[in-house]
């Protein structure tokens, strides 16, 4: 276990000298593959204290959580707060580059949110971000809503103001854990054969670490929106050749399963290791269900016309329909008469018979 600890630790600090501290541009390919290899030797260790050690598991309270173990919780903040670096630079694309981009940003949020989970699970978070991962509809994919209370009616107008009230309680709380922890800290120096201090100055420390994957994960939702923006459809070099072929079982295929992670996202030398599926299963069968192949349901008029305006099928304009005659209308009984004069003075000039005789005189 001390080695698992110590191997934990060395990598923690090598974040901060090769990523943290590093004077590298994050487009370049330096600093790229040095995120590559820093997520490959984190995933490797995720994988030996879950899968091989079994160290933590969902049945467990905080009171059957190893002192020794107890730090390992934030690797998978430290996998997001790599894998939110990660670009894909080897594309020539920008789009495509968005593309990936996007695609790393929510799978950093997947696990800034996996590791407020385990912390839940061990009743190590705090009350009120508990009360947010409950009241999620999605834990993985958050919304920004989700992150502060909201007014209970739309038409509220104290959004903004719940907000930034909300933001100075966080402040405050964070501020108290980091008083904590330098008073614990203090009090481990004078007694360090005392697990209980220990104990609780760890659990301080994981609490303060959720703090920072809330903001993080704050930034990154917005930053997501933001690229969204310059990516209004999905790249034909990230979709799959043959959609028949989404059930064929593919141990490279992008998962959104957090397990998947065990392998690299991507190869030392830039290449995507994994297929991202762009459009959810979810989405391609409606698509389907509302086409006008062997999936179509029958539809209503009106819906079948709704479609048809959405897809611009619908050809509109035309003569307009005419008018029905108002009898009662002085003006409109003047006109009828004057036309009908007119024609039959055209009558009486024209004779019937008098038009074209063929050259015949």
């Amino acid at each position: 276990m001390s080695s698992i600890r110590d191997k934990f630790n060395q990598l923690v600090d090598q974040l901060g000298t090769q990523i943290g501290s590093t004077s590298l541009r994050q487009d370049s390919h330096a600093f790229q593959e040095l995120l590559t290899q820093n997520i490959a030797q984190l995933l490797e260790l995720k994988t030996t204290v879950y899968s091989k050690l079994a160290l933590f598991s969902d049945n467990e309270g905080f009171e059957d959580l190893s002192t020794t173990s107890m730090p390992l919780l934030a690797i998978d903040y430290h996998l997001a707060w790599l894998v939110s670096k990660k670009q894909a630079i080897q594309l020539g694309s920008t789009k495509d580059r968005n593309i990936v981009k996007i695609k790393f940003l929510r799978k950093s949020v997947q696990l800034y949110m996996q590791y407020l989970v385990s912390l839940q699970n061990y009743g190590i978070l705090s009350s009120e971000y508990a009360k947010k991962l409950d009241r999620m509809e999605n834990v993985y994919e958050p919304k920004l809503e989700d992150l502060y209370s909201q007014p209970s009616s739309s038409k509220d107008l104290r959004t903004a103001q719940l907000k930034r009230q909300q933001k100075i309680e966080i402040f405050q709380a964070s501020k108290q854990v980091e008083a904590q922890i330098t008073t614990l800290e203090q009090r481990l120096r004078h007694d360090d054969t005392n697990d209980e201090i220990l104990r609780d100055l760890q659990k301080n420390q994981l609490q303060q670490i959720a703090y920072k994957a809330v903001n993080e994960t704050e930034q990154i939702l917005y930053e997501t929106e933001l690229l969204s923006n310059f990516v209004e459809e999905p790249s034909p070099l990230l979709q799959n050749k043959d959609e028949n072929n989404d059930t064929k079982a593919d141990p490279l295929a992008y998962t959104e399963k957090l397990e998947a992670l065990n392998t690299p996202l991507m190869s030392k030398t830039g290449k995507v290791l994994r297929n991202f599926t762009l459009v959810d299963k979810k989405t391609q069968l409606k698509q389907k269900v509302f086409g006008y192949g062997q999936y179509g349901p029958t539809m209503s008029v009106e819906e079948f016309l709704e479609k048809e305006f959405e897809e611009g099928r619908v050809l509109e304009g035309g003569e307009e329909t005419a008018l029905e005659p108002d009898e009662d209308n002085v003006d409109w009984q003047d006109q009828e008469t004057y036309k009908a004069r007119e024609w039959d003075e055209f009558k009486e000039a024209n004779a019937k018979g008098s038009g074209n005789t063929i050259n015949r005189g």
